[in-house]
């Protein structure tokens, strides 16, 4: 399937106007610094001179004051600290320090200058400016302090939004589900930098295209905050909330992090009101680095982050006598053994074995370059790579199988964008962002054989009688994994121009989103071959077909 639309927006003061299209869900990824230049009068001062400063780049921006007094500047890197100092001829001028900006709103301020002879520069407080946190509309921006201050197991900002009392999680299959206002979570949207990466196909529990784990390094965002109802035409896409993460990119100083966690069973009970051990041997280990710093002092800088999780669950869930917290009553270890034996020497077929763990890992990259071309242009470049997989059980009640029969359930992805902007002069300016998604889904069984596979496997299926209960033995790719294959691709490009008009702010843009999508999904494909019992399995007695070719009775299957 292949989609290709337009999205054209522009807005004036606080009207806006737009169409919203799938996926088109570019949410703002720089901030700002408005405000307005008084005299102890509190009368506009125009002509003032504005500069903004990020410390941690030396990078500035100069501009103008206008007729009412005001100034504007967007754009900017989220984050701090920066210093904005305000001066005029005839005035003393003013220079608030340490203020950051946020990705929820622009930072406004009010200078107060007040009348000199000379052109010195006074540092001041934030109160005496009169700073203020604009907003969008309903809003929560979390800054850097607060996501590497406040603990999250995980390692994911869900653990960090649920922080605003208007999100709530719905641990679910082992992922956090998000609930925005009450409402499904797949009303949401969610980017990293303004890049598309929410499950556009709808598969998935996870706010992102990833199934499993979050798709960045934690250590490689800067800001991240949740949009409920913002009046920005640069919002689309969602009737729950925007989940917006924007990266972190090199300062002048090198820094570097790394780290190492591990648990297992041992550090857990394994007994819980004195019903004997819970817990089956597991392991879970994360680490990971960042390293950032400049290529060229003022001008060139980079970031690069890694990390990798290698969770190893533990399978509780077994066959009866293996020593399984949850033991199966329609299968022995016993006769899963002879299951697996008579496949493999009768059929060729490996089961795989059962297994007593089951793989969760992932691995994220990050990089970002960001290049300061000139003081009124500048450039960011950043690609991702996730890598995961997750083990799970792949069959319904009464029915077990091998651990080649399991889905390995995943996703490979790589996310490339290209950002410019540029001030043009003190009035005009400009951004352009062109960025791709690619999304491989990974849903296969685990010994592979799928109906596109150069060794196609069917499926065997074999009737049990356990100690209480009659099931199904099977070996081969599931029912619902046969065929499988689903790939998207989503191309975008975005143009937006903000223009000052004083007491008016105007933007205008335009976005072009494709689309492509590769969808195989066809059940039972590569056939099912039933036997009523083990000793029908063993002489190549294959059972008459009186039930389901999808899913057999279980008493028919055992001869009940």
């Amino acid at each position: 399937m292949k989609f290709k639309y337009l999205l054209a927006a522009s807005v004036v003061s606080l009207s806006t106007a737009g169409l919203m299209a799938t996926p088109a869900a570019a949410q703002q990824i720089t901030s700002g610094v408005e405000g307005t230049v008084n005299d102890e009068g509190g009368n506009p001062i125009a002509g003032a001179t504005v500069t903004i400063t990020d410390t941690r780049t030396g990078s500035s921006r100069t501009i103008s004051t206008g007729s009412s007094g005001n100034f504007n500047a967007q754009g900017l890197v989220a984050g701090g600290p920066y210093s904005i100092t305000a001066t005029a001829p005839g005035f003393e001028g003013q220079t608030v320090e340490n203020q950051s900006i946020n990705v929820s709103g622009n930072l406004r301020l009010t200078f107060g200058l007040s009348s000199s002879d000379t052109d010195s520069v006074i540092v001041v407080t934030a109160a005496r400016v009169q700073a203020a946190q604009l907003a969008v509309g309903p809003s929560q921006a979390f800054n850097l302090d607060t996501i590497e201050g406040f603990p999250s197991i995980t390692r994911n900002i869900s653990d960090i939004i649920r922080i605003d009392p208007r999100v709530s999680l719905d641990r679910n299959n082992e992922v956090d589900r998000i609930s925005c206002l009450g409402g499904n979570d797949r009303s949401n949207t969610f980017t990293v930098d303004g890049i598309v990466q929410s499950d556009v196909f709808g598969l998935n529990g996870t706010p992102s295209a990833s199934r499993n784990t979050f798709p960045i390094p934690f250590d490689a965002i800067r800001q991240t905050s949740v949009e409920f109802a913002p009046f920005d035409v640069e919002y689309s896409d969602f009737t729950g909330c925007a989940i917006n993460v924007v990266t972190k990119s090199g300062e002048n100083r090198f820094h570097g992090t790394a780290f190492y966690t591990f648990t297992n069973e041992d550090l857990r009970g394994d007994s819980a009101g004195g019903s004997g051990s819970i817990v089956a041997p597991f392991s879970e280990k994360r680490w990971g680095a960042t390293l950032s710093g400049p290529i060229i002092p003022d001008r060139l800088f980079f970031f690069f982050g890694y990390e990798e999780t290698d969770l190893g669950n533990a399978n509780e869930f077994g066959p009866a006598g293996a020593g399984f917290p949850n033991e199966a009553d329609f299968v022995t270890q016993a006769q899963f053994d002879q299951f697996s034996t008579i496949a493999r020497n009768v059929y060729g077929i490996e089961t795989g074995g059962y297994p007593q763990n089951l793989p969760e890992s992932s691995v994220r990259y990050f990089g970002r370059i960001d290049a300061y071309l000139t003081d009124n242009h500048r450039l960011e470049a950043t690609y991702q790579r996730l890598e995961e997989t997750n083990v799970e059980s792949d069959v319904g009640t009464n029915q077990l199988t091998g651990l080649n029969s399991f889905e390995d359930e995943g996703t490979t992805s790589d996310y490339y964008s290209l950002r410019l902007y540029s001030d043009w002069n003190d009035r005009i300016s400009t951004e352009i962002r062109l960025s791709r998604a690619e999304v491989g889904d990974v849903q296969g069984p685990v010994g592979g054989g799928e109906a596109q596979d150069a060794t196609p496997i069917v499926r065997l299926a074999v009737g049990v009688q356990g100690p209480t209960e009659n099931g199904i033995l099977s070996t081969g790719p599931g029912i619902f994994r046969s065929a499988n294959q689903l790939d998207t691709k989503i191309d975008q490009a975005r143009f937006l121009m903000n223009i000052d008009a004083d007491d008016h702010q105007i933007k205008l843009g335009a976005e072009l989103n494709d689309l492509e999508v590769f969808n195989l999904f066809a059940i039972n494909a590569t056939g099912t071959i039933f036997f009523q019992n083990l000793t029908d399995f063993q002489n190549g007695f294959v059972n008459g077909g009186f039930f389901s070719s999808v899913f057999g009775s279980a008493d028919d299957l055992a001869g009940g």
